[in-house]
């Protein structure tokens, strides 16, 4: 090997060592919050997606986990409520920032529950995080601190794994990544996301729920069924403003740069691949293509 290359691997090398450095004093400059829902209900809010709450003499149910680096500032938040043993783990999908930390909860004999799809595609994708050891494929309930905890497969939306969980006694559902209050939903199309799916899951959802009912997003702050019709009927005019640009004749480069979105894009364009109109309306040419 020439000096050059010798000098360019050590740079490299010496790039990825200061990037690790860099995400982890990141990760240590993370403030976790709890936010009480209802009850014993409650969110943990941190780096990525909203963590589910559920404590009680019966044990601490948690949904999603958000990264590795976090678990022990997870723990200790945790404890601030409850010190019973954490039983029991949901993984509402696929993504790092909701599965990030199944391995350090699985080493504390958690038992992490998601559905079948959670753990094939995360295989299938190569993620280097640990898929949730036990899977079910429609739907599944806890019995757990006095409360009927229901975990319902949705219809494919923000991935193809995606899981509501309902707090029936308590009117809570968390949704994972189908509905956030952030920006655009993300159809992650590579992971058997859909956008038409998402309009069906929020459909389900709006069933589930009534005037009275605490939605927990996957990202952002506490919601309720006005704002989630609202945002259903955001994307189904979307998707009826791309079909008719479909219909005639525009290609997605035009429709992206079509202003379809305009009057919702200061609310709700997160300006990015993740949460951005360009992206999700990529999904919905895709799906309106097929």
């Amino acid at each position: 090997m020439s000096k050059y290359s010798n000098s360019a691997l050590v740079s490299v090398l010496l790039l990825f060592l200061g990037l690790g450095v860099s995400l982890a004093q990141d990760f240590d400059e993370v403030v976790l919050s709890i936010h009480t829902v209802s009850g014993n209900v409650s969110y943990i809010e941190g780096r990525g997606g909203n963590i589910g709450l559920f404590t009680g003499d019966d044990g601490v149910f948690l949904i999603d986990d958000q990264y590795a680096p976090l678990t022990d500032k997870i723990v200790t938040a945790i404890r601030t409520l409850s010190n019973h043993p954490i039983r029991f783990l949901v993984n509402t999908h696929m993504h790092p920032d909701h599965t990030g930390g199944n391995e350090n909860f699985g080493r504390m004999g958690t038992m992490i529950f998601g559905h079948d799809n959670v753990r094939t595609q995360m295989e299938i994708a190569g993620y280097a995080e640990q898929p949730p050891l036990i899977t079910f494929s429609e739907d599944m309930s806890f019995h757990i601190n006095g409360e009927t905890v229901h975990v319902l497969k949705v219809p494919d939306a923000h991935t193809n794994g995606d899981a509501f969980v309902r707090f029936k006694g308590s009117n809570v559902v968390h949704t994972g990544d189908v509905y956030r209050t952030t920006t655009y939903p993300y159809i992650d199309v590579n992971n058997g996301g859909s956008f038409l799916g998402t309009i069906e899951a929020l459909n389900l959802l709006i069933d589930i729920s009534d005037s009275n009912t605490k939605i927990i997003p996957g990202h952002g702050g506490i919601s309720n069924v006005d704002e989630v019709t609202a945002f259903r009927d955001m994307l189904v005019v979307i998707r009826d403003r791309v079909a008719k640009a479909i219909r005639e004749g525009a290609s997605l480069d035009q429709i992206q740069s079509g202003n379809l979105t305009a009057e919702y894009d200061e609310r709700w364009d997160g300006s990015g691949r993740i949460g951005g109109s360009a992206s999700m309306l990529a999904a919905v040419y895709q799906d309106l293509m097929n």
